[in-house]
Order: structure tokens, then C-alpha cells, then sequence
């Protein structure tokens, strides 16, 4: 069963937790109650919205992840659980006294896979791309020669049907891809916490102010999903006034519902993330290179 993404962002609401039921009562009106373990991801975007600290307990035991918007939409903060896996501790020490070489191989295989992904994508959309799998075949641990960064000159040129920057402030096609990436990353982490791993830690992004590296670092495969739905929404990069429901509506959609071919088996998203957080926690734990994005 897909899970349902909730969000309370156009209208006031009071949250509160009822017999493992999320209680939403609308300011203007009418109540709705759904149950905590059909729930992906709540939403969290107007500042007239009151929760319950029972709630937010609920939801954390069950994994469910809490996003805050700001007023543009934009989430700014996520409420993750930190408790979800019995060998947590050791978890956690495996992953931060992973050796350096380890981390070099773990990136390697991540740069390939997103720029074969990226390399599908352009063939799906424009019938482009094979310089993209030839990129991928040549990159070595670490990624030395800045592969990733050299794929994405290429992506981003061609992507949508008219010029691209990527600049997370201009109000085109980053505002959407804003909002799919954080959502993207909220979901990779709840994987990672599931896997008793530390969503701060990561194998290359290594910000000081970026809470989730290792969020950032395995998603990196997986970005093509929301920028097929951004291509669809907005082929020739218009520019956007507001980051509409239906835009939301539309990418959410597509981060729930994708079918990605893993193995010769279709899964859905959440699912190839629980089991890619797995492999790393178990190549941490045994350090080699156990990721698999075949």
C-alpha cells in the first residue's frame, strides 16, 4: 500500500494524536482522522497550525517524517526519528570510524549510478544521453577527475527545452526543484535512521551547517525522479510566480508512485532506499562496498 503524504499548508489546523489516529481539525471547519502507519511524510507550512507533543511522539515512533515550511512553501526543518534500529550504537561507531577508502569506493558507486540515471533521463525525455553512460563507466573511486560535476554541465543544458542555471534562488524551475530535492531528502533520511545510521555523517558532502550528508549523498542517484516531474510541469523553465498545490501535488505524486527497475524487479522509491540504507549501514559494518544501484 502507497503511503499518504499530509499537508497543511493553505488552512489552519489543530494536530493532535487519538488511539494511533492523527486528528486533523480544520479552523474553518471539518475533521478528518487517519491512521499514523499510513502516513509517509506530514507537512507542516502556515503558522496558523497547533501540534500535539503526543502526536509528535506518535509519529516519530512510527517512523512518519515532519517537515516545516516556510511561507513560500520551501521546507526548512524535519523532525526525524534518532531510536529505530536495535543495533544503533554500534551502527553509528561503524559508520564514523569508516576509513577513508571505504567512503572514496561508497561515492564512487553513487556518482556512477547518478549519471547513468541522468544519462536515462535525457534518452527518456530527448532521446540524448549516451556520452552519459560512458562518464559513468570511468569513474574511479573518490571521483578524482570531478566526473559528477562534469555530467552536470551537460544535464542541465539539456534537460528542459530552454537555458538552465542551477541557482536555488531563482524563481524558475529551482523553485520546484527546491521543494521535490527536500522532500527526496527527508525521505532518504527516515531510510538512513531506519538503518541505524546518522543522516549527519556523510561519505563526500561534508558541510559543517548540513545536518543530512549522508541524506544528500544517497539520494544522489534518485534527484532524476523529481526532475522528470519538474520537466513535465514546466518544460520550457517559465518563470514561476508560486510554488502552486498542484506542482506539489504533482511532485509528491511522483516521489510515492515511481516503479524503478532494480534487479529486473520494479520497487517503489521508499522501498530501494531502506534497502540501499541497509547495504551502506552492512558496509560500514564490514567495510567494503556493498551499495548496489544495478
Amino acid at each position: 500500500m502507497t503511503k499518504r503524504v499530509i499537508e497543511v499548508v493553505e488552512r489552519g489546523a489543530r494536530l493532535s494524536m487519538d488511539n494511533h489516529l492523527l486528528v486533523l481539525m480544520l479552523t474553518d471547519g471539518g475533521e478528518h482522522r487517519i491512521p499514523v502507519n499510513d502516513i509517509e511524510c506530514l507537512i507542516l507550512g502556515t503558522s496558523a497550525v497547533s501540534v500535539t507533543g503526543a502526536l509528535l511522539a506518535e509519529l516519530a515512533e512510527a517512523g512518519v517524517m515532519v517537515i516545516i515550511s516556510n511561507n513560500k512553501c520551501l521546507p526548512v526543518a524535519m523532525q526525524l526519528p534518532l531510536s529505530a534500529h536495535y543495533l544503533q550504537n554500534e551502527r553509528f561507531r561503524a559508520q564514523a570510524e569508516a576509513p577513508l577508502p571505504l567512503y572514496k569506493r561508497l561515492w564512487q558507486s553513487v556518482v556512477a549510478a547518478k549519471i547513468r540515471s541522468q544519462g536515462n533521463l535525457l534518452m527518456e525525455l530527448h532521446g540524448v544521453g549516451d556520452e552519459f553512460f560512458h562518464l559513468a563507466d570511468k569513474v574511479k573511486s573518490g571521483d578524482p577527475e570531478n566526473l559528477e560535476g562534469r555530467a552536470a554541465v551537460l544535464y542541465w543544458k539539456q534537460l528542459f527545452n530552454s537555458p538552465f542555471l542551477r541557482d536555488r534562488d531563482m524563481p524558475d524551475n529551482n523553485i520546484l526543484l527546491n521543494y521535490g530535492y527536500a522532500i527526496l531528502r527527508a525521505m532518504t533520511a527516515r531510510a538512513l535512521c531506519g538503518a541505524g545510521l546518522h543522516p549527519t555523517i556523510g561519505i563526500h558532502h561534508h558541510n559543517r551547517y548540513n545536518a543530512y550528508c549522508l541524506a544528500d549523498d544517497l539520494m544522489e542517484p534518485y534527484r532524476y525522479i523529481v526532475d522528470r516531474a519538474v520537466a513535465r510541469i514546466n518544460p520550457d523553465n517559465a518563470l514561476l510566480d508560486e510554488l502552486s498545490r498542484n506542482m506539489r501535488g504533482e511532485i509528491i505524486a511522483e516521489l510515492l508512485n515511481a516503479e524503478i527497475v532494480w534487479h529486473e524487479n520494479r520497487r517503489d522509491l521508499g522501498n530501494l532506499l531502506t534497502i540501499h540504507a541497509g547495504q551502506l549501514a552492512n558496509s560500514f559494518a564490514q567495510n567494503k562496498n556493498l551499495l548496489d544501484f544495478c
